[in-house]
């Protein structure tokens, strides 16, 4: 449970001060301290590494990371970094083909990046 400390309350081993939001709160604990008229609840919040985590997770399943809904922060930044070369890979591969460079699809990113680009100067 979040609360909101309205009076000075000993938590954790530390005194907190009116106006500190104090999150993850054992429910039994914050009803005391909201019964001793110290803290009132307050809505929940998610982490900030929770919600970028979440933000993680959504990119990672709109680009076909598999089992994006279990990996950790580090294997998902991963991942995505993957999907976005492959991406942008197939991205170079389809504009080499266009401009008739020849074994567009045998190629990697850096130099098909050259290619095309010499190409584009002609």
């Amino acid at each position: 449970m979040d609360i909101k400390l309205t009076g000075v309350v000993k938590y954790s081993g530390r005194w907190r001060n009116p106006g500190e939001v104090l999150r993850k709160v054992d429910e039994e604990v914050a009803k005391e301290v909201i019964a001793a008229d110290a803290a009132v609840e307050i809505e929940a919040q998610p982490d900030e590494h929770d919600t970028e985590l979440h933000e993680l997770r959504e990119r990672a399943k709109e680009l076909g990371v598999q089992n994006a809904g279990r990996l950790g922060e580090a294997k998902l930044k991963e991942g995505i970094a993957e999907k976005e070369a492959e991406r942008k890979l197939k991205e170079l591969q389809e504009k080499a083909f266009e401009l008739g460079i020849a074994d567009a699809y045998e190629k990697d990113a850096v130099t098909l990046g050259k290619e095309i680009e010499a190409a584009e100067q002609k």
